[in-house]
């Protein structure tokens, strides 16, 4: 998908909508800007978590004002394209998608949170492997080049 073909507006969901979700959706306005409307949600809002805070701004984004949200709090038919980041959020998309020409992807994304009783360096060191796997995924997906 060239960046001519890209679609107008994404929504990312997962589990909950306090890493994964709201890190892909800033990633694709990184690299895009205004061209696509990218935004984030979760099965349930979740919380500011400050590792994804961190990470994040090593690469120039600030999201410490991110207000996680729920499936509830949008209009799911107002996007072109819903990609989900987890199982839960695949079953509640399509559910809630069924009678809809939305398309939806499911991209099985690593859990950072599986290293949070590790030291701090293994927990950063997670956190750090879900961007970096999602602004892959995303070039990839979306055939933009990579821009760091």
């Amino acid at each position: 998908m060239s960046t001519a073909t890209l679609p107008d507006s994404v929504l990312f969901a997962c589990t909950m909508n306090s890493i994964r979700s709201p890190m892909a959706a800033a990633l694709l306005r990184r690299r895009v800007g205004k061209s696509v409307i990218a935004d984030s949600c979760g099965v349930y809002d979740g919380y500011l978590d400050p590792f994804m805070v961190q990470v994040m701004e090593e690469w120039g984004v600030d999201l410490a004002e991110h207000v996680p949200k729920s499936f509830e709090d949008l209009d799911l038919q107002a996007f072109d394209l819903v990609i989900t980041l987890t199982h839960e959020a695949t079953q509640i998309a399509e559910e809630m998608l069924k009678s809809s020409a939305v398309r939806l992807e499911f991209w099985e994304t690593p859990n950072p949170t599986d290293e949070m009783f590790g030291p701090r360096d293994l927990r950063v060191q997670a956190y750090l492997d879900c961007r970096n796997f999602l602004d892959r995924k995303i070039a990839t997906s979306f055939g933009l080049q990579k821009n760091r």
